[in-house]
């Protein structure tokens, strides 16, 4: 097997290894991690020397391999029991040009607001559950002499990710996911109503007096882990913040220590009641290459799709899985219960919309959001120029 984590999360994938072992002593599973997986993989694939399974960080590149014929298409019993113990989205997720190829095990999801856990009970704040509740809880805070949102969009070369996180999120309540999709492949321009839709409901949070730490042009001066840091000042600098189910990492050593007592979450309500909100989404997708589905390489991508593939990993912490039949009572904290449990109860989901996107897109999107929140550019001129990169 060939994949990109390493450290620890290869020590932890080891663990899912050894029972998978224990109970088949007769087949020895050997994984190794490289830095430049996405290079290596094409590499090997075309030296005619592929692994027999492939763990790809991003869905990206499965596909184009599927597209060259390189990959294995899923077989009846592990589709049976993809179909038994996952959300149908996962299969969705996994397939490419209508054929199922992958299988998820780790996973990850974006889209928490994170908040001091203390801090909020104390000065009786509820968790909202609608757009509208999330608007009233702004107006509360600030009212109670509390400044909103900690925010920043401040990465070096990727300054402006952070922002197409909250767009891409906005989108995910405010149109349908077949209207996601064709926003990531250019038949729903940025300029169109329903982007720009998405880009006003941000502008709405992020621009209005008071609603962020430091005010407008904090958000593109402020790096994004820096910004995490902001709750858990005494008092709170700052009572929201939205990011990813890895922020923890950027949390203060006392935090950390402590994460069920000090912190807590909620997904970004629904915004639009017509729309079944989706969840951004992440994780490894496993692959089976071409004329490798040898009966022990099916015997294990069968395991993969089970929860006795992830229980080892959840007992060490640092991974959530989208397994139905996982146990849950092993996470070590309760945010990663919480995130599992988010992961779990989503009705739809979709990848990272600017990481699908071609590199030039891509790249326009940070910029664009960057120039947006800094006052350079206004949006309409924003939109054309993230538009205008997708036809260089």
């Amino acid at each position: 097997m060939l994949g990109a984590f390493g450290g620890g999360e290869a020590d932890a994938f080891e663990e899912v290894i050894k029972v998978f072992e224990a109970a088949n002593p007769d087949i020895d599973v050997v994984y190794t991690s490289v830095n430049d997986f996405d290079t290596q993989i094409v590499v090997r694939v075309q030296a005619g020397d592929p692994p027999d399974i492939a763990a790809f960080p991003q869905p990206g590149g499965a596909a184009r391999l599927a597209a060259e014929g390189n990959l294995t298409p899923l077989w009846p019993e592990i589709i049976a029991q993809i179909d038994k113990n996952y959300a149908p989205f996962w299969k969705e997720l996994g397939t490419f040009d209508g054929t199922p190829y992958g299988v998820f095990h780790r996973v990850n999801a974006k889209g928490f607001i994170w908040y001091n856990k203390p801090a909020f009970e104390a000065a009786g704040y509820t968790v909202p559950t609608t757009w509208d509740e999330l608007k009233a809880l702004t107006e509360q805070m600030k009212a109670n002499g509390h400044t909103p949102w900690c925010e920043g969009i401040e990465s070096s070369a990727a300054t402006g990710w952070k922002g197409t996180d909250w767009i891409e999120n906005i989108m995910l309540r405010t149109q349908t996911t077949a209207t996601y999709d064709r926003w990531i492949s250019g038949e729903v321009p940025f300029s169109s109503p329903e982007v720009k839709r998405a880009f006003e409901i941000l502008g709405e949070t992020w621009f209005t007096d008071g609603n962020v730490y430091g005010g407008r042009q904090s958000i593109v001066l402020t790096n994004f882990g820096d910004a995490a840091t902001f709750l858990f000042t005494d008092p709170p600098n700052c009572w929201l913040h939205l990011q990813g189910s890895f922020v923890t990492n950027f949390f203060q050593d006392s935090v950390k220590a402590d994460l069920d007592n000090k912190v807590s979450l909620f997904v970004m309500p629904p915004i639009d009641p017509n729309v079944t909100p989706a969840l951004e989404v992440g994780g490894d997708v496993f692959v089976v290459l071409k004329d490798q589905d040898r009966p022990e390489v099916r015997k294990f991508m069968e395991f993969m799709a089970t929860g006795a593939a992830a229980d080892p990993w959840i007992k060490l912490g640092g991974g959530v899985f989208p397994h139905k039949d996982q146990n849950l009572s092993l996470y070590p904290t309760s945010i990663e219960r919480q995130v599992a449990e988010a992961i779990l109860a989503a009705q739809a989901a979709r990848f990272d919309a600017s990481d699908a996107m071609p590199a030039a897109v891509n790249a326009a999107f940070w910029k664009g959001i960057t120039d947006w929140a800094s006052g350079n550019r206004d949006l309409d001129t924003v939109l054309s120029e993230i538009d205008a990169a997708r036809n260089q």
